[in-house]
């Protein structure tokens, strides 16, 4: 028996031993590449283990393995590399070899992804850590001056705000002009306002610009694509990652009004005077009017012997503005093994606007798992959570300084009994809050047939609900004064469904590759949203909580609305001797929001590119590395109108009988009022509505020498529009005021430039600069029988719309009268074909350019005299960039610029230049006279060159060596500034940057931010 315990013994202590020699212990190392330059996010694998890692933020990595396993080191772009664990312990330091990294890159396209060497259409590519870190509700607004042939317009500040975005230009009238944005897989909707994405959390962003490779997307790629990718899990030990980034902003300049009372009462009675008021009842004479004492102007200068001082002067600009601070945290983890992985992010978002009381909140997670079942079958979910708050609105700071903010008795002063612009008031009593939940939710599984073949099926629903609330008193707004209170809560919801199913086949065959792809999908969708609005209320206590105390209670609940997209695509790529390469797409679409015969339409595009660097008489140049010709043509569409404008169309109304109001059934529709309150009726059916159909042309080449350190792209397009979805006015006698039809043709042909160059490329030092161009010529084709349309909003102060279609024109050209600065005598305004108060001296003298008979007739006339003042559309947009690192240093800056864009500027005459106002003794030739009365025309008078060069943004950074700090990764802390400084001759005071019409409404003003960043790895 002792003899085999000691035996059993034995053979344990050789199995330990064995066991030891083959035992695996923790390595180390740092991966850099050919400069020494980290490398975040390589894969460090144990070759025929599942055990695997990633480097971080610095390149260090940590994995377990024993003494002669190979550990092998892969990354896009690299050379990989394989290493034998030795018994040194010692810290292993390993180089990859840059293979190209910018052609070998690996880009997201429609259901699937290619190497950038191999793309044929328009695509450009941008990275997660190239966007700026910036405050920001919306990711669009990042993308703004970073890639050519897309503009951003972000004509407000105000938290929580959209972005507009165009890409080739705007291609519809009436129908969606917003790219669709995909998010990892998922049709989204309409770029502008994707606030549910955390740009901490986007890996990369690539734009679809041409028909080639947009085509994918069949009825909603006429507009372009922006694919959003987000972070994905990755095996490894948990990394635990921390971002902060703290923001103080500031008002950039006050805005232009009156900082002497003086001044503002000397100009509204001069104002009066000219308008026709009678001397004795001009509005400063130290006298009560209408209830409330006016001072006089002597009594505002203290020159009154009988009257003291007066006491007020008030800086609404103050009072109204602040200097808000906001914060952004967000917290990652991520890890797993070869057959579990996981990444999981929250993110906590808090702005503060410039005016008070507006605040904008958002809470984001995110949700990303895969699961290896089998060798064949992977399987995964993606999950994204959003809940958004804004409080608040904008404020004027324009009011009257003469007069305080409270009265004697504490109460909001009033300047008339009909006085509702008091701002604090506003800010104060008004409720104006909104509440959003957004859910993207994703199943899928992978399932691989062989090497070469795979198929994919994924199901995604995504969910939105957002509810409004708002109160306004009785004494605090025009509305709640006219109601005696009024009230609202509103609610919204949207529901999508969507599953895709595909197969993806890929193989060499020799000197011939092949990838296709082909599936089928079909997404629903669904909104539904309803309203409570309560007036007359008892008293203001409970604003609108208690909507069941108010007089009158409406219930407004807009119709269901339910639609169906069902589809079937494919794609072929095709690869010969790796110098030649062609691409078929084709999808085709079928939607429920077109008529009966055409509710399905196909959407072909095909692409050719010749990479001439691989011909042996290029590479026996030894100057490209890249030398890649490019060509497409295809055709896209776009579907972006509301569901049932192709049926008729019942609705309701109330009607009286004479005894009291019943509510009828019948065909049409109301689409509420329209700005002189008259009912906008729709509801005729058009049975042969269908889809826009864009046709785009593009030619490109892409050029790189020196591998790739110096890059450029060039791209030429020719892009038409036909069978435009709009709206068409009826003649009053078909009853209806609208109805949706196909007619007319838009054309957009531009060139564009992009531009990168690595200059210095040390291992201590690096230096790059890049920057692109963009020039994109808008036109109206045709628009059917019509030749010019009226658009946008009706604008007060010219009491006209300004925008218009006009054929020949780019879209939303203003329509109004050539100016010739100012009259200077009577004779000169009556020759000017102007009469009555338009002809004396000190208005704005407007041009007779034709008459009945086509030549000047002597006098001013609407029918005869208006054309065409000037467009919105820019000549060129243009930014460049440059990135300097220096050891842990860095530092980054960003120019971003528009130039030849017409702004119709209503905040022209601020009180700056009323100063310099034609006066008998001042006869400017540029303002006009003060007169209270005047009824201004549209006209190029209000004009003015919008063009800009702003620094967007300049960041310095400092990155704490590894190791410094125990369990701590990597450590960066940086500087960053936004909107910096913007050179322009436009209106001191306000923007230059405005919305797609070019009106300077006088938007909320976009601040000026200084924030501090650190992002911690563990």
């Amino acid at each position: 028996m002792k003899k085999i315990l000691y035996t059993l013994l034995m053979w344990c202590f050789l199995a330990a031993g064995g066991l030891n020699a083959w035992a695996q212990e923790t390595i180390k190392g740092t991966v850099t590449d050919d400069t020494g330059t980290p490398l975040p996010g390589v894969s460090v694998s144990v070759k025929g283990t599942s055990t695997a890692a990633a480097t971080d933020a610095n390149g260090n990595f940590t994995i377990a393995a024993a003494t002669g396993q190979v550990l092998k080191f892969t990354f896009i772009g690299m050379t990989d590399q394989e290493i034998t664990v030795s018994a040194s312990r010692a810290p292993l330091t390993v180089k990859l070899s840059n293979a190209n990294q910018n052609l070998e890159e690996v880009v997201v396209v429609g259901y699937g992804t290619t190497r950038k060497s191999d793309l044929t259409g328009s695509v450009a590519t941008l990275k997660g850590s190239q966007l700026n870190k910036v405050p920001s509700s919306s990711v669009d607004q990042l993308l703004q001056g970073k890639i050519a042939g897309v503009q951003v317009m972000v004509p407000s500040g105000q938290p929580g705000a959209g972005a507009t975005i165009r890409i080739r230009g705007a291609s519809s009238l009436n129908g969606s002009r917003n790219p669709l944005i995909v998010v990892d897989g998922f049709p989204w909707g309409d770029a502008g306002d994707l606030k549910q994405i955390n740009p901490d959390d986007i890996e990369s962003i690539e734009v679809l610009k041409d028909a080639s490779s947009a085509a994918i997307y069949g009825s909603r790629g006429a507009n372009g694509v922006i694919m959003v990718t987000t972070k994905k899990a990755k095996a490894g030990t948990p990394r635990i990652s921390l971002s902060t980034l703290n923001t103080l902003s500031f008002l950039v300049v006050k805005p232009d009004l009156w900082r002497d009372p003086v001044e503002e009462a000397i100009f509204a009675n001069e104002a009066a005077l000219n308008g026709g008021t009678p001397v004795d009842q001009l509005p400063y004479l130290g006298k009560p009017r209408g209830g409330v004492y006016y001072p006089s102007i002597a009594e505002l200068r203290g020159l009154d012997p009988n009257k003291p001082q007066w006491p007020y002067n008030t800086d609404w600009v103050d009072l109204v503005y602040r200097n808000p601070f906001s914060q952004n945290y967000t917290l990652g983890i991520d890890g797993g093994n070869e057959n579990t992985k996981y990444s999981m992010s929250g993110n906590y978002y808090k702005e503060q606007g410039l005016v008070i009381k507006n605040d904008y909140d958002k809470y984001t997670g995110r949700l990303n798992i895969d699961q290896k079942i089998s060798n064949t079958i992977n399987t995964g979910a993606n999950i994204i959570l959003t809940r958004t708050q804004n409080r608040g609105q904008g404020l004027g700071a324009g009011r009257s300084r003469i007069f305080p903010v409270y009265d004697e008795n504490g109460n909001y002063f009033r300047m008339a009994a009909n006085d509702y612009g008091n701002p604090i008031a506003i800010a104060n009593e008004v409720l104006n809050t909104s509440k959003t939940i957004d859910v993207l939710g994703t199943v899928f599984a992978n399932v691989k047939f062989t090497d070469w073949l795979q198929f994919r099926t994924q199901l995604s629903t995504k969910y939105g609900n957002s509810v409004g609330d708002n109160y306004q008193p009785a004494t605090i707004t025009f509305s709640g004064a006219e109601a005696n209170g009024l009230g609202s809560i509103s609610n919204y919801n949207s529901n999508e469904l969507l599953n895709e199913n595909y197969l993806t086949l890929d193989k060499t065959f020799g000197e011939h590759h092949l990838n296709a792809v082909g599936g089928f999908s079909i997404q629903k969708f669904e909104t539904r949203q309803s309203a409570l609005i309560g007036r007359n209320f008892v008293n203001d206590n409970l604003n609108n909580e208690n909507l069941e105390s108010a007089a009158t209670v409406q219930i407004s609940t807009p119709p269901l609305q339910r639609s169906t997209l069902m589809s079937y695509f494919g794609r072929v790529n095709y690869t010969l001797q790796n110098k030649y390469l062609f691409t078929l797409t084709g999808r085709t679409d079928g939607s429920t929001k077109f008529a009966k015969n055409n509710k399905w339409g196909f959407f072909p595009s095909g692409a050719i590119a010749w990479k001439a660097n691989e011909e042996s008489f290029v590479k026996n140049l030894n100057i490209f590395s890249e030398l890649k010709f490019r060509a497409s043509y295809g055709l896209t569409g776009n579907q972006g109108l509301p569901p049932y404008r192709s049926l008729e169309r019942y609705g309701t109304d109330k009607y009286f009988t004479g005894t009291g109001f019943e509510t009828g059934f019948g065909p049409g529709f109301s689409l509420g009022n329209d700005e002189q309150g008259l009912t906008i009726l729709e509801g005729l059916a058009n049975n042969s509505l269908k889809w826009e159909t864009t046709k785009q042309l593009d030619l490109g080449v892409d050029i790189g020498i020196m591998d790739q350190r110096f890059t450029l792209t060039l791209d030429y397009y020719d892009k038409r529009t036909s069978d435009l979805l709009r709206l068409k006015l009826l003649a009053p006698s078909s009853a209806f005021n609208q109805i949706w039809v196909n007619d007319g043709e838009i054309s957009n042909k531009g060139f564009e430039i992009g531009l990168n160059a690595n200059i210095i490329t040390q291992t201590d030092l690096s230096w790059s600069v890049g920057g692109n161009f963009t020039l994109n010529r808008n036109k109206v084709i045709s628009m059917g029988e019509t030749a010019r349309n009226e658009v946008g909003s009706l604008i007060e102060m010219l009491r006209q719309r300004v925008n218009t279609y006009t054929i020949g024109y780019p879209i939303n050209s203003y329509y109004g009268f050539k100016s010739d600065g100012i009259i200077q005598t009577l004779d000169e305004g009556l020759e000017a074909g102007l009469t009555g108060a338009e002809a004396q001296p000190g208005e704005i003298k407007y041009v007779d350019i034709s008459g009945p008979d086509g030549v000047p007739d002597g006098v001013i006339n609407d029918q005869y005299d208006r054309t065409i003042i000037g467009n919105p559309t820019p000549n060129f947009l243009y930014s460049f960039n440059t990135n300097l690192k220096y050891k842990q240093f860095d530092l980054s800056a960003q120019f971003y610029g528009v130039q030849g864009v017409d702004v119709l500027d209503l905040q022209k005459l601020t009180p700056s230049r009323w100063i310099q106002r034609w006066t008998p003794d001042n006869p400017s030739e540029l303002y006009p006279r003060a007169n209270n009365t005047r009824g201004y025309k549209a006209s190029d008078y209000f004009i003015t060159d919008g063009s800009f060069l702003r620094i967007q943004n300049i960041t310095v950074g400092y990155n704490v060596k590894s190791g410094l700090i125990k369990g701590i990764n990597s450590i960066r802390i940086y500087l960053s500034g936004n909107n910096l400084y913007t050179f322009s001759k436009f209106n001191k005071g306000f923007d230059p940057e405005v919305g797609e019409d070019g009106i300077n409404w006088g938007n909320y003003p976009r601040p000026r931010a200084i924030s501090l960043g650190l992002n911690i790895g563990f």
